[in-house]
């Protein structure tokens, strides 16, 4: 009997941990995250110029550097997403279908997880290893020294530039991706494809266009947010930079699914 028990408090305790921590993960990210934008919104101004140079450096580098890689899976996904749908569902389907799957699909769903995608994999990346190693070579440690809130200089403009360019870079792509597609089934497979532009525009409404906004900006402030956590926690050695980049892209993407998934049952219900 003790020793069911045992089995069974171990069993329970190994399920115990595994539920608790990734919550306590995602309350320690939040936390953090409110902290530093309390802190930001404590030493700027809204109206104030200055206040917004750091944040238009980092959307540089997070967004517009990543414009050519965006253009060319752009076009890609053209092809491999809306071309293809379009040839498939223009058979079986109206255009009523066509338009509804391509504004569901492309739109909402695809566009948006690929930027995600590459947002972490460069973005999100290039924050752990950056902060990390001036975490390594005591520059953090040297900015608080100089009483400069790191909060306000290093984490803020990466969580608001990441949330941003998450938001710029999926209009950018699936304007790409819609656009492509259908030029190239209106030039290979029918002329009347284009009209497909016309409609597109008409079937985006209130709601689709919300989610779509709160959605990107969520995948973005999560990818920053992730990136300066773990960069942070970076101690003594070098080797935690990878480690740290790892399980900053990893939780990065868990995290941006599963609220994808969320948001998705929430607009069928």
């Amino acid at each position: 009997m003790t020793n069911i028990f045992r089995v069974f408090s171990a069993i329970s305790g190994w399920t115990g941990r595994l539920v608790l921590k990734p919550l306590l993960y995602i309350v320690d990210l939040s936390v953090f995250s409110l902290l530093a934008l309390r802190d930001w919104k404590k030493n700027n101004s809204l109206f104030r110029r200055e206040s917004y140079r750091n944040i238009v450096s980092q959307i540089i580098f997070t967004g517009i550097d990543a414009l050519p890689a965006i253009t060319f899976l752009a076009l890609i996904a053209g092809f491999l997403f809306t071309f293809r749908l379009i040839a498939l569902v223009d058979s079986v389907g109206g255009a009523d279908d066509l338009v509804d799957i391509l504004v569901n699909v492309i739109g909402l769903e695809i566009g948006s997880l690929i930027a995600a995608l590459i947002l972490v994999s460069r973005t999100g990346s290039a924050i752990v290893v950056d902060i990390g190693n001036m975490k390594l070579h005591g520059e953090i440690e040297g900015l608080e020294f100089l009483a400069i809130n790191i909060n306000d200089y290093l984490i803020t403009p990466r969580l608001l530039s990441c949330a941003i360019s998450q938001l710029v870079l999926t209009v950018y792509f699936t304007s790409i991706t819609m656009l492509g597609g259908i030029l190239l089934s209106s030039i290979v497979l029918s002329a009347g494809h284009i009209q497909l532009l016309t409609l597109l525009l008409t079937a985006v409404n209130t709601d689709m266009l919300a989610a779509f906004i709160i959605k990107n900006l969520l995948f973005g402030f999560i990818i920053g947010a992730a990136a300066c956590y773990h960069g942070l926690n970076v101690a003594k050695s070098p080797t935690e930079v990878p480690q740290q980049t790892q399980q900053a892209i990893v939780n990065s993407l868990v995290m941006i699914f599963v609220l994808d998934g969320l948001m998705g049952i929430a607009l069928l219900t």
